[in-house]
């Protein structure tokens, strides 16, 4: 006697379904957010390999990080978010941020952020 083979139902189906879609909806919602985050990460060491950061002012620093910035199309970036502290041997550049974006209705996904350079004197 023969056994019928039966597949997934239609519910067991749906579900699957489902759940493809919202791990790809997630996906197209967090993507663009890591990858500003990386072009971030870039520019903090294309910033690595200036000759005299050092013995750069802070608005310079800034400045030539924001030049990097837009060239890279980096959108809701905040320079405030930027801190620059000088000692007697180094020079280190601190960028920590969070970016907020909505999901669905009143879920959000928040994302952390923390990149650090930190260049000698010399």
């Amino acid at each position: 006697m023969r056994k019928k083979q039966t597949g997934a139902s239609m519910y067991v189906t749906m579900l699957w379904i489902l759940i493809g879609v919202s791990v790809i909806y997630l996906a197209l919602k967090i993507t663009p957010i890591y990858l500003d985050n990386y072009t971030i990460a870039s520019a903090l060491d294309g910033l690595k390999r200036e000759t005299n950061l050092a013995k750069l002012t802070n608005q310079e620093i800034l400045k030539r990080l924001d030049k990097h910035l837009v060239i890279n199309n980096v959108r809701n970036f905040n320079k405030e978010n930027v801190e620059i502290v000088r000692e007697k041997t180094s020079v280190s550049i601190n960028i920590d941020y969070e970016v907020r974006t909505n999901i669905i209705k009143n879920i959000d996904a928040v994302v952390s952020f923390e990149n650090r350079l930190e260049v000698n004197n010399q």
